[in-house]
């Protein structure tokens, strides 16, 4: 009996799909396996930083002051308006609000990773396995965010709101979410001037008429001239804080960068011992020189006719919400969630390419290690914290930078 040749290749085929199918199922349910644990062991014993933002919820609703320096460690360095946009979570217990907050996250990180998909691949389907390698990339980030409980997909909701109705030309209300971005954390105002060298007036209009707005509105709980004590109580507890944090091993930024490298540490990394001040002018040369190099490939995206990407501007939003932690004092390494634009890109560029640029791949695969392969669980707690003190996630993220610049210098993106 013979067999049709067509019918034996499509009986391939189906098989080789069949094969597929169950492996994606495989996959996705050890994944909800996992994060369901992860999610209940975060519930148990979990999300400490989210007590500070309880307490000034429950503050705020009994018209307490929310910056207390005895509050130590866990003192609350947001604005009086954050405190007053979260007051609904004070008429609950910790631990409900625990729930609705973890809920809460999950349906920011969701929003973030819609929006994202749409800037970089627009309403195309995405290539196999995009969103679970985008995923991985920062899972280490995402983790530790999800176990703090802290609010930097606050943020990132908020800026990539902005960055969505940027696109759909409703600047007004860009410029309200930027602003509400900014209220919760300040280094997301790196926008602002981004904004204003791309001519978009109405939305930094918005965005700083609406802060103004924002900043004044805890006046109706506490009073004009209370709130303005409050203002100088943010002020304080924001310079007081964070000078003896800028070495501390978690601290990624590019302040703990040169710090480390340049004056005496602990783990005695460092290749020279220079002054405060000179340390402070290397630091500023860089983040001065970071952001024109930015402004430079902005430039450049004119040159550009067929960008893989779907929207080019996605390149220079990448690298802003990276330069929002670098850029600040205090950037714990899992406030670098907000590089996940940037591997979105890398990820769906890699893929699409069919593995073809081997500069983009090795420098992938050198972030994967430096970033995710490396913690305390694979290297142990004392190699764990000592490659943290040689800044092995700024590393890491100078590497996304230079993969940006390259796709942007190529005239890729």
């Amino acid at each position: 009996m013979r067999f049709n040749p067509t019918f034996i290749t499509l009986h391939k085929q189906v098989s080789k799909m069949k094969k597929r199918n169950y492996f994606k199922i495989a996959l996705y349910v050890i994944l909800a396996i996992v994060v369901i644990g992860f999610f209940g062991n975060t519930l148990r014993k979990g999300m400490s930083d989210f007590k500070v933002v309880h307490r000034a919820a429950t503050r705020v609703l009994h018209g307490e002051n929310l910056y207390n320096l005895e509050d130590g460690h866990f003192l609350y360095k947001y604005s009086p308006f954050f405190a007053m946009l979260i007051a609904p979570l004070g008429f609950l217990s910790l631990s409900y609000a625990r729930v609705l907050w973890l809920l809460g996250m999950c349906v920011s990180l969701f929003f973030i990773c819609k929006v994202a998909k749409r800037l970089v691949v627009g309403d195309k389907s995405p290539p196999p396995y995009f969103y679970f390698l985008s995923l991985l990339f920062v899972s280490k980030f995402l983790s530790r965010e999800i176990h703090l409980g802290q609010t930097d997909w606050v943020v990132l909701f908020f800026i990539f709101a902005c960055l969505s109705l940027t696109q759909r030309g409703k600047e007004l209300w860009a410029g309200t979410f930027l602003a509400l971005s900014f209220l919760v954390k300040l280094p997301s105002l790196i926008f602002v001037p981004y904004f204003l060298y791309k001519k978009r007036f109405k939305l930094v209009a918005s965005a700083i008429c609406m802060g103004l707005i924002f900043l004044m509105l805890p006046s109706v709980i506490y009073g004009f001239f209370g709130n303005i004590a409050l203002l100088w109580g943010w002020k304080k507890i924001m310079s007081i804080s964070s000078p003896p944090l800028l070495t501390v091993d978690t601290n990624q930024s590019i302040f703990a960068f040169f710090y480390r490298f340049l004056t005496p540490t602990p783990w005695n990394v460092n290749i020279a011992s220079l002054s405060p001040a000179v340390v402070n002018a290397a630091i500023s040369t860089t983040i001065l020189g970071l952001f024109l190099l930015l402004l430079f490939l902005s430039k450049r995206s004119r040159a550009i006719e067929h960008p893989f990407v779907h929207n080019k501007e996605s390149i220079e939003y990448s690298l802003l919400l990276i330069f929002m932690v670098l850029f600040s004092p205090l950037g714990w390494y899992q406030n670098y969630s907000s590089a996940i634009l940037a591997i979105v890109i890398l990820v769906y560029y890699v893929l699409e390419s069919k593995l073809k640029d081997k500069f983009i791949l090795t420098m992938l695969i050198l972030f994967f290690i430096l970033v995710d392969a490396i913690s305390f669980e694979t290297v142990g707690r004392k190699l764990s914290d000592q490659l943290l003190f040689l800044s092995c996630i700024t590393w890491g993220i100078f590497i996304l930078i230079a993969c940006l610049s390259k796709l942007r210098l190529s005239k890729i993106a």
